[in-house]
């Protein structure tokens, strides 16, 4: 089992090394696709794999791709696989890139629930669910980060099925708040986590009667009238968020689902945190070992 992973995302281009189905190498540069031009993906690609490229040639090595690198913004709009879907479906899903490159390149669609009310779409972290179905069992699969992604897979028969999955703009609405809001104006530029005001945040979404658009503002007002420490505004926001997206979950699944939380430390601390305030079963899984699996599953199917 020998194959190059590329994981092409908006900001990081990230490559593994496999041999005999083990990683031998990796590189990690900040060239994701926002900062490569039409028509330089290839350049780009036979850049980084330079201290590969004999062996990736010689041996007829193939490089499977995902990430944003197959959306309409990257180097092939690879489109979307519909759900649902079987997950040995999704692993077999890669099409073939044309390219002047005397390689085998592969790319992953993404997947979609074409559904006009729940209308959703990732592209990446199927790759990582697929390696995470074989790390651990759980009920349901999150990928916590600027999109988070919530995926209840099915049994059918021996088969695994995804019928849809939930996305939540976690990420992406604390940073917009914290860098272009007045919630985050004049705040310190880096704070240390604070435990107390994190675990307040996400108390109060769980068990508030008040709603998020509400709550909200308390990341001002409390800060203004000496309530809440300007130090400790990002961590109560952060705590405020996640718990939120907790909340959300907890009306759409049973109190004894078991939840697997797919990503990096301390993003998957702080959930992992949360996730006990909320009396809610739930293990890590890394997320550069969800990722290799993944990749593994789809160069078993090629």
């Amino acid at each position: 089992m020998n194959f190059i992973a590329i994981d092409w995302g908006s900001s990081q281009l990230r490559a593994w090394r496999i041999e005999k189905g083990a990683c031998t190498a990796q590189q990690c540069v900040p060239q994701g696709i926002k900062f490569v031009g039409s028509g330089q993906h290839e350049a780009v690609l036979r850049t980084l794999l330079a201290p590969w490229w004999e062996w990736i040639v010689t041996a007829e090595v193939p490089v499977l791709m995902a990430g944003m690198i197959g959306s309409d913004s990257g180097w092939l709009d690879s489109g979307y696989q519909a759900l649902p879907q079987a997950a040995s479906a999704i692993s077999r899903g890669c099409i073939a890139v044309p390219s002047s490159l005397p390689i085998q390149l592969w790319l992953r669609p993404g997947l979609a629930l074409r559904q006009k009310e729940r209308a959703n779409v990732m592209r990446g972290e199927e790759v990582q669910l697929l390696g995470a179905l074989d790390c651990a069992q759980a009920d349901i699969y999150v990928f916590p980060g600027t999109h988070s992604k919530w995926v209840k897979p099915f049994h059918r028969g021996e088969e695994i099925v995804i019928n849809a999955f939930s996305t939540a703009i976690t990420g992406e609405l604390y940073q917009l708040l914290l860098q272009h809001s007045l919630l985050g104006a004049g705040l310190p530029r880096e704070d240390a986590f604070d435990v107390q005001a994190f675990t307040r945040g996400v108390e109060e979404s769980l068990h508030s009667e008040e709603g998020l658009i509400n709550r909200l503002f308390y990341a001002r007002s409390r800060r203004l009238l000496g309530y809440l420490p300007a130090t400790a505004v990002a961590s109560w926001l952060s705590g405020t968020l996640i718990g939120e997206e907790l909340t959300q979950l907890a009306r759409h699944s049973l109190a004894t689902d078991t939840l697997a939380l797919v990503g990096d430390a301390p993003l998957t601390d702080h959930y992992l945190t949360a996730c006990r305030l909320a009396q809610r079963q739930a293990t890590v899984v890394d997320a550069q070992t969800a990722m290799l699996n993944g990749f593994r599953r789809i160069y078993a199917a090629l």
